[in-house]
């Protein structure tokens, strides 16, 4: 089945930010770099929604 966080095909994948969140605690690297994906496109959304209110 395909993460839809790592894109990755895996048996258990993250259902949500908060398991992959734990998950990346436990450091499984997969969901560390997820994570670190996710940041960035959060992150990314927060610096253009800065941009364009302003």
């Amino acid at each position: 089945m395909k993460c839809q966080f790592c894109h990755q095909d895996v048996d258990n994948p993250c259902h949500n930010a908060e398991e992959m969140q734990q998950r990346a605690a436990s450091h499984v690297d997969r969901c560390e770099h997820a994570l670190k994906d996710h940041q960035g496109v959060r992150a990314g959304a927060h610096r253009s929604d800065i941009q364009s209110g302003g």
